[in-house]
């Protein structure tokens, strides 16, 4: 309010005094004005804004409570409620804040590093050669699709699952693929449709069935892919839980992309698994390695392929 009775003299601080005293700028105290946390006791005729020891006092809580980071809306309700244990209380909930940030930070730390890590492997992957290692168990979250799924469906439901399976991640650190047909890519020309998309998961997820290989019918289940069955209950499954065996797994990661590449890498690496008398099991896994995230340049990309393959 505008009050020229004041007496000048007396102990009032004008804006840029107190403003000095605590080191913050005037815009602070409009700032403060504005939302009614700290307004000025008055202000003269000739516009300047006068504040009061006890103002003084309460900039003094603020600036401290603030230099803690304490919400301005924490801050406010304790100017209107001071005591040692609302205070307590004020200090506590921003030590459990502090906690929750440090344990975020750690996730993302977390991420970066096994991201880094990938990074270095994807750098010592040999190119366009055919090889078969033997891998331990392995567990993968399916999303399949099906024939009347569209170009744009496709990318949809890719996009809605990876974003989905993030959990606080960057999708770097989650390596996700899609899935095709065995027959399909070992047939010369293969076709545009996947099966499915997949994403390798850290471990078995718990009170979760699991697709798995074992004896009679569940063994040709395996033998003829996992997604493509006679029957339609898989189909219907939004998500299948599966497991890739252990087992020999034939694979190779070359450049360029998958459907540019495929009818060429697919008779190479037909003819190294008829050189060491295999054949190959399942569906085909594809894998992209370098994408658009790292080039423009399609031709730049990098791609791996892989599959379980017996005797």
């Amino acid at each position: 309010m505008n009050n020229s009775s004041k007496d000048h003299s007396s102990p009032y601080f004008t804006a840029g005094e107190l403003a000095s005293m605590f080191g913050i700028s005037k815009q602070s105290l409009l700032y403060y004005d504005k939302i009614h946390l700290l307004s000025p006791d008055f202000i003269s005729e000739n516009g300047y804004r006068h504040y009061s020891i006890a103002q003084y006092l309460d900039l003094e809580i603020i600036v401290n409570l603030r230099s803690l980071d304490i919400p301005i809306s924490d801050i406010q309700h304790y100017l209107q409620n001071r005591g040692q244990d609302q205070l307590k209380e004020i200090f506590r909930r921003k030590d459990q804040s502090c906690q929750e940030t440090i344990l975020a930070n750690e996730r993302i730390r977390k991420s970066l590093a096994v991201i880094n890590g990938k990074l270095q492997e994807e750098i010592k992957e040999l190119r366009n050669q055919v090889f078969i290692r033997s891998y331990p168990i392995r567990y993968i979250k399916v999303n399949p699709l099906t024939g009347k799924d569209s170009g744009k469906d496709r990318i949809v439901l890719f996009a809605r699952a990876s974003h989905k399976n993030m959990h606080n991640r960057c999708l770097l650190e989650k390596q996700q693929g899609w899935i095709v047909d065995r027959e399909d890519f070992f047939s010369g020309h293969c076709s545009n449709k996947s099966l499915g998309f997949f994403f390798f998961l850290t471990g078995p997820v718990h009170n979760h069935h699991f697709e798995s290989p074992g004896e009679g019918q569940e063994a040709q289940h395996t033998e003829s892919g996992l997604i493509r069955t006679e029957t339609k209950q898989i189909r219907q499954k939004k998500i299948i839980l599966s497991v890739l065996p252990e087992s020999l797994y034939c694979e190779m990661t070359f450049d360029g992309t998958f459907y540019e590449k495929v009818n060429t890498i697919s008779k190479t690496i037909q003819d190294q698994l008829e050189k060491y008398k295999l054949h190959p099991v399942g569906d085909v896994y594809v894998l992209p390695v370098q994408n658009h995230w790292f080039t423009r340049n399609h031709e730049q990309y990098v791609t791996k392929v892989f599959f379980q393959a017996v005797h």
